[in-house]
């Protein structure tokens, strides 16, 4: 430590994403080399006190009514549509509160064991579970500490991981990451930056449209912080966090038809990542597949699918997945659909147990 107080240490990692913006990296060419990355572990405790400082009273998410209706699919092929899970359980849920629905980034709250998800109109919302199904659920507006945050651009969240009670956020529009000491601060977390990378991240042959930016966000085991980019660019990108402030593609993921990366999570030394290939007039598209990333970078050349699923199936517009690790010791996977505030759609929560593979692959190889 330097001395320095907590802001500004964090004020360093923006600082030098600026400059990056204006005048390229320092290092790393995007093609082969690979420039420092951002460890959430080596910024935690900071993170921490910026967004909850000391003396803050931890805000409880408010209640608001839910409706959950179980559903089924329909039509599954277990082998062709399921070669690495099983379906648990489905439903749909409702709730009279205009601000719930949008829900684009979903998370395992171990601490509370219930689900955390994000809205694309900038909230947090909690799923409490009873007996492995939704049982209520609780919002709350996230709190902006810039003016930026006003208007539905500014509040587009989209990607969310937990790391040690911090809910890191990817905003698509802002192109930047923030944290949210939620554990500590609950509802009064305040928003604080971890990176602004902006549109151009280095490796992609183009910046990054408005509406296609980080749409998923992971921590991997090394403490690096994973992005999957909703753009096609020759493949589909995911991205790092670099310690200057900025991101870098770190690998592409072969697409076959037209998907783009909506999701994305870890578990051990497995990534998984949602692909949604949306069709006008004939629906979405779901897969969820397994990469290895033992050193927190994926091997994007052998994906496992883990699951397809099709219209006929009865899915919706997936962008949110999240792992938790059973008691059995195996991992059960949550999906759940952003409805984009629309009648026409809905908001489906999804369970599925893995099935177990050597390497904790949890699929089988994809076709």
């Amino acid at each position: 430590m330097n001395g320095a107080g907590p802001a500004a240490r964090l004020a360093l990692p923006l600082a030098l994403a600026l400059l990056a913006a204006c005048g390229g990296p320092a290092d790393g060419d995007g093609a082969g080399k690979l420039s420092p990355a951002l460890r959430i572990p080596d910024i935690v405790d900071d993170l921490r006190a910026s967004s909850c400082p000391a003396g803050s009273r931890h805000q409880p998410l408010p209640t608001i009514p839910l409706s959950i209706t179980p559903f089924v699919l329909e039509n599954i092929a277990a082998a062709e549509d399921l070669p690495g899970a099983r379906f648990v359980g489905g439903w749909h849920l409702e709730s009279r509160e205009p601000a719930f629905g949008g829900l684009s980034g979903l998370a395992w709250d171990g601490a509370q064991k219930r689900l955390l998800a994000v809205t694309d109109r900038g909230a947090f919302v909690a799923l409490e579970l009873e007996d492995g199904q939704p049982a209520g659920a609780r919002l709350a507006p996230m709190r902006f500490a810039d003016a930026a945050a006003a208007g539905k651009a500014g509040r587009d969240a989209e990607g969310l991981a937990l790391y040690r009670g911090i809910a890191l956020v990817s905003f698509e529009h802002r192109h930047e990451v923030l944290a949210f000491a939620v554990a500590d601060c609950g509802a009064a977390a305040r928003g604080v930056p971890v990176a602004a990378f902006t549109a151009a991240i280095v490796g992609l042959t183009r910046p990054l449209n408005a509406n296609h930016g980080a749409e998923g966000l992971a921590v991997g085991n090394d403490g690096s912080v994973l992005l999957a980019l909703e753009t096609q660019d020759d493949g589909l990108p995911l991205a790092r966090l670099l310690a200057n402030g900025g991101a870098q593609v770190v690998g592409r993921i072969a697409p076959r038809g037209r998907p783009v990366l909506t999701g994305l999570d870890g578990a051990g030394t497995q990534l998984y990542a949602v692909l949604r290939d949306y069709l006008p007039g004939i629906g979405n598209t779901i897969e969820a597949i397994a990469l290895p990333a033992g050193d927190g970078v994926p091997d994007t050349g052998t994906p496992r699918r883990v699951l397809r699923l099709t219209p006929q199936h009865g899915t919706d517009n997936i962008e949110g997945i999240a792992l938790v690790r059973r008691e059995d010791g195996g991992l059960r996977l949550w999906l759940v659909s952003d409805d984009n505030f629309s009648s026409r759609q809905r908001t489906l929560l999804y369970a599925f147990d893995l099935a177990a593979m050597t390497g904790n692959a949890g699929a089988q190889p994809s076709p």
